[in-house]
């Protein structure tokens, strides 16, 4: 069981970063959080959430095509509990920005 759960972080973090280097897919979505977080509407389940849907699952399908089978689901390559770990990832990481005043305006 610790052996899956090693393959869920890796697979987590590989998602994070795939999905952050495709700027049209995370600058929509931090801006979106950023206008929440300075209008003090900032929820932190409704982000992680937000950057599931918004960001994360179109990343996993891109990276489904780019780097996986035609077989391959890309839900069953990126299950729903790796895509929220990364999303916690994504939004833990803007919120500390966005507590130090840097917004993505």
């Amino acid at each position: 069981m610790r052996i899956q759960h090693d393959n869920d972080n890796d697979a987590a973090r590989e998602l994070q970063l795939y999905a952050q280097n495709v700027e049209s897919w995370i600058a929509p979505v931090i801006k979106t959080l950023s206008k929440k977080h300075r209008a003090g509407v900032f929820e932190f389940g409704r982000a992680v959430d937000y950057v599931d849907r918004y960001c994360l699952t179109p990343a996993a399908k891109q990276y489904r095509i780019e780097f996986c089978g035609m077989r391959d689901r890309w839900s069953d390559v990126f299950p729903k509990h790796v895509r929220q770990a990364a999303a916690e990832r994504i939004v833990r990481e803007w919120v500390a920005e966005f507590r130090l005043g840097n917004y993505w305006d």
